[in-house]
C-alpha cells in the first residue's frame, strides 16, 4: 500500500512539474510584443469611410498600452488602453462611436497586443510554430511564428467554421516590432494600413 501512495505521489509530481515547464516553454516561445513608443502612419478604411493619420503605441507606467488614432490637424479619432484582460475607451470621434465598431476594433489592437480581449492570457501551443489563444467572447486565435525566430508573422481569428480576421507582420532585422502591420475583415469591408514612422521620418 505504502509503495502504491508513493508511486502515485511521485507519478502526480511528475505531472506537476511537466505542466510547468510546459507553460515556461510557451511563455518563452510566445511573448506579449513590446510596444514601449512606436508611431504608425495609418490608414482605416471601414464601411465607404477612408480616415488617414498617426497611430501610436505607448506602454504606461502600469504596463497597460495606450493606442491614440489623430489626423494630421492632431484631432483624435480615437484613444483606447489596453491592460493585460481588459480594455478601456478614453475616446472616439462620432466614426467610431457605435458599440459594434469599437469592439471590433477592440479586437483587432488586442490581437496585435496580445491581451485585452482573451479569457485567459496563457495559450495552448498547437505545434512548434503555432499557438492558440481563446476569445472573452466567440471564437479562437491563432498566432503563427517563424521556424526560426519567436516573431508573429500572421494572427487570425476563427469563428465556428470559418476565418473571420486576417492580420500579416513584417519585420526588419532591427528589432522586434512589426514594421507592417495590415488587418483583414473577411466578413465585411474593414482594413487597417499601419506602416512603422522612425525619428528621422
Amino acid at each position: 500500500m505504502k509503495h502504491c501512495l508513493l508511486r502515485n505521489s511521485f507519478l502526480l509530481f511528475f505531472i506537476f512539474i511537466s505542466q510547468f515547464v510546459c507553460a515556461q516553454q510557451i511563455n518563452s516561445n510566445l511573448p506579449l510584443p513590446e510596444f514601449k513608443a512606436v508611431k504608425y502612419r495609418a490608414t482605416i478604411d471601414i464601411m465607404n469611410k477612408h480616415l488617414s493619420g498617426i497611430l501610436i503605441f505607448k506602454t504606461q507606467e502600469d504596463s497597460s498600452v495606450r493606442i491614440v488614432f489623430m489626423n494630421e490637424m492632431g484631432s483624435t479619432f480615437f484613444d483606447v488602453s489596453f491592460s493585460e484582460n481588459n480594455y478601456t475607451f478614453h475616446s472616439t470621434m462620432k466614426s467610431f462611436a457605435k458599440k459594434s465598431v469599437k469592439r471590433t476594433l477592440a479586437k483587432d489592437l488586442g490581437m496585435i497586443l496580445m491581451r485585452g480581449i482573451y479569457a485567459s492570457q496563457q495559450p495552448t501551443k498547437i505545434t512548434e510554430v503555432q499557438f492558440e489563444k481563446k476569445l472573452k467572447r466567440k471564437g479562437k486565435v491563432m498566432y503563427y511564428t517563424s521556424t526560426n525566430t519567436s516573431q508573429i508573422d500572421s494572427i487570425a481569428n476563427f469563428g465556428k467554421s470559418k476565418k473571420v480576421i486576417s492580420i500579416h507582420q513584417g519585420f526588419s532585422s532591427v528589432d522586434k516590432i512589426p514594421e507592417h502591420i495590415f488587418v483583414q475583415h473577411h466578413t465585411f469591408q474593414f482594413t487597417i494600413h499601419l506602416s512603422r514612422l522612425h525619428v528621422t521620418e
